[in-house]
């Protein structure tokens, strides 16, 4: 019995020296200066911005090599205002996570992702915008969206928050696709009113592609219950 216990032990030691794990930290800073004047000797003003071309932001991530081809992961990211200092999403208190807070599992068999992160409609937005979705270059579809007339109610236009993802692996000749689906958390047995306001935030969707050197070509479809329908080419 003794041996065996033995055996077990320096099997368990060399499975946990053999496995790998890093924990990276990263992030943008994006400041500008800007003057906004006003025709015919209106107002005017000069400020200190952020953002102007890239999403100012502070992030943690870290992988865990499990062996067999399998890892775990996870990644926070917050925005912040690196004119003043102050955390970066509206209506908070301080630094947050609203960026992406995710745990993952991923090998031969694509990954699975859990948490708040992009939604697949929205990857669309940023992949093929020229200018992004940042700054005054960004895309006038992603703009008109996020007006007051647009898709300002859905909470879902770039994120979603209790997500369930997964992802295609990487390996199947240029083809790539993922599928979230967001739980609303709601309470069951509601009705009327209650039942849609408990239902909003709620979103499913999916991305299909297929990229080849210069060809790059992807469909995405999503839906938010309790609020608008969003849909990217």
């Amino acid at each position: 019995m003794k041996k065996s216990l033995v055996a077990l032990a320096v099997l368990a030691a060399a499975g946990a020296a053999s496995a790998q794990s890093s924990v990276t930290l990263f992030g943008i800073v994006d400041a500008s200066i800007g003057h906004i004047s006003g025709s015919n000797g209106g107002q005017s003003r000069t400020y200190l911005g952020n953002s102007g071309l890239n999403s100012s932001r502070l992030g943690f991530r870290g992988v865990e090599d499990l062996g067999g081809g399998l890892a775990a992961s996870f990644w926070l990211e917050g925005a912040l205002n690196n004119d003043d200092g102050t955390a970066g999403q509206l209506g908070t208190g301080g630094f947050d996570f609203r960026r992406r807070s995710t745990v993952s599992l991923s090998g031969n068999f694509g990954e699975v992702r859990l948490g708040r992160d992009l939604t697949p409609t929205h990857h669309n937005d940023d992949v093929f915008s020229p200018f992004g979705t940042v700054g005054v270059g960004a895309n006038i579809v992603f703009a008109a969206l996020n007006n007051a007339q647009g898709f300002n109610a859905n909470p879902n236009q770039v994120r979603a928050s209790n997500s369930i993802g997964y992802f295609l692996p990487s390996n199947l000749g240029g083809f790539y696709g993922q599928a979230m689906y967001g739980l609303a958390e709601n309470t069951s047995g509601a009705t009327g009113a209650a039942a849609l306001a408990g239902r909003s935030g709620q979103y499913a969707g999916g991305r299909v592609g297929y990229a080849n050197g210069p060809v790059d070509v992807a469909l995405a479809y999503g839906e938010s219950k309790g609020a608008r329908l969003s849909l990217s080419l």
